[in-house]
């Protein structure tokens, strides 16, 4: 084996390996953004029809820790169905501020899944939201939290 011309491109291969590795499984463990929703559900996401359909109230948030002793902080809310059709998913996004009230993060959620029965017209769901890592910067105060999602 030549050492002018096999090692640098030996190395090259390794460095590419390696990376294409790690990109699979950044992007294995990363959560998916988007649910694919069964056939005959209705997707509503205009600001003006979720709040004819899904009331948002009781805003919380906690403080935990997991069996490894890390913080791990829960968003609560309460989530009411005011529409006339049973609801089947509830999509809502926190946005997290620093101390000058900036907006720094953004990340949508699940608040009410598909695996789970219907809410039914007038009826309540208290959802929880956990997440471990929150944004460097953050105030730790509630973020702020709406819902933009919705499907029947």
């Amino acid at each position: 084996m030549e050492a002018g011309v096999a090692r640098p491109v030996a190395i090259g291969i390794g460095i590419a390996v390696v990376a294409a590795i790690g990109l699979l499984f950044v992007w294995g463990l990363s959560p998916g953004t988007t649910v694919s929703l069964p056939a005959g559900i209705t997707e509503v996401n205009d600001p003006s029809e979720l709040q004819k359909i899904v009331e948002l109230s009781h805003v919380g948030i906690l403080t935990s820790t997991n069996y490894l002793g890390h913080k791990v902080y829960i968003v609560r809310a309460t989530l009411k169905n005011v529409g006339d059709k049973p609801l089947r998913l509830i999509d809502v996004k926190m946005s997290f501020s620093d101390y000058e009230k900036k907006m720094i993060h953004e990340e949508t959620r699940t608040a009410f899944g598909l695996k789970q029965r219907p809410l039914e017209p007038g009826t309540e769901y208290r959802a929880e939201i956990a997440f471990e890592n929150p944004p460097k910067n953050w105030n730790y105060h509630v973020p702020e939290t709406k819902v933009v999602k919705a499907a029947y």
